[in-house]
């Protein structure tokens, strides 16, 4: 017995799964991180991972729902051949998660202006969307129902979100291409295997009297086993924990507080280098300049390096007695 599928059921059962998962994504991914950052200080960038996290798949299944109704038809109306239609699809899609990001950016970060102004249109890309793909894909299901008065007005805010998506990624791409091209070149080369030359470098590297350049080897932004063997020349010091210490209290703070994020401490290590690390948060935030006299750049990267460090190093050194939040409270006023 043979099971032949008919392709225009296949499409329409793809594209109402997909948005009707997208659907549950928002109401059970979404919303509950919107419900909970709008509770935090979100003068950092904190938020813009986890919200891409649940963006990415919703709008990845949105997606996959309109090129479903596009292939059943459902833009057929718009006049244009079918391949096209399919680019406009993904393009669709790709200015109307812009708009999705822009708006939650305003939600979260209202400035003088109230946060409900926003909300309604949150919900109001999404279920559009997730509605006309129902509507469209399930004519003879809801015969009732038509699509047809929200496909134009749709379309319209597709189109507008598309432009100002594309205008400000243009706008984002000729401020920081440089740094951004430059950076995922570094994520690149980090995932490279490390060369002997390199290892070797590394090797002959004298832990009394080249220390701070072993430090700055044994961060996260060097090879795997780059940073393995920088940190291995370092504790072989006889005086590694001594070193380190003044190293956190009066020297050269960056590559210091660097290590001790990405390092594997002991129990010892972590009671010993506790105070010092806060003294050198303390010394590294007095060279953070205020964000109206900073470049853009240079803030961004005080704000990204700062945000690291007190994410993690309040948790790694729990328990030893020292209270970082006086010296956080700075730095997240300087960088405001």
């Amino acid at each position: 017995m043979t099971l032949n599928m008919n392709p225009g059921g296949s499409l329409q059962i793809i594209g109402s799964i997909s948005a009707v998962l997208a659907s549950l994504l928002f109401l059970f991914r979404l919303q509950p991180f919107l419900s909970e950052w709008a509770q935090k200080q979100t003068s950092s960038d904190q938020w813009v991972t986890p919200l891409l996290s649940i963006l990415a798949p919703l709008w990845g299944l949105l997606l996959v729902a309109l090129i479903c109704m596009t292939a059943s038809g459902g833009f057929d109306w718009i006049r244009l051949g079918r391949s096209r239609l399919y680019f406009l699809t993904v393009g669709a899609a790709f200015g109307l998660a812009g708009a999705t990001f822009l708006f939650i950016g305003l939600y979260l970060r209202p400035g003088f202006t109230p946060r409900g102004l926003y909300s309604p249109f949150i919900y109001l890309v999404v279920f559009s969307t997730v509605l006309l793909v129902l509507a469209s894909l399930n004519q003879k299901l809801i015969p009732g129902v038509s699509a047809q008065w929200l496909q134009r007005p749709w379309v319209w805010f597709t189109a507008l979100s598309l432009v100002g998506t594309l205008a400000y990624s243009g706008h984002w791409i000729a401020n920081n291409s440089s740094r951004g091209l430059s950076n995922i070149a570094l994520k690149v080369i980090v995932l490279l295997p490390a060369s002997e030359e390199e290892l070797e470098r590394i090797n002959q590297l004298d832990p009394e009297n080249d220390f701070e350049k072993l430090l700055w080897h044994a961060s996260r932004d060097e090879k795997p086993a780059v940073a393995a063997a920088a940190t291995a020349r370092l504790r072989s010091h006889s005086e590694f924990v001594e070193r380190m210490t003044a190293m956190l209290q009066t020297g050269y703070a960056e590559p210091a507080l660097a290590f001790v994020r990405d390092a594997e401490l002991t129990p010892a290590e972590k009671t010993r280098f506790a105070r010092p690390v806060l003294a050198a948060l303390d010394r590294w935030v007095s060279t953070v300049s205020p964000a109206n006299f900073a470049t853009t750049e240079n803030l961004n990267r005080n704000r990204r390096f700062g945000n690291e460090l007190f994410r993690i190093l309040p948790e790694k050194f729990a328990g030893t007695g020292v209270d970082f939040s006086e010296v956080q409270a700075w730095f997240e006023e300087k960088v405001e």
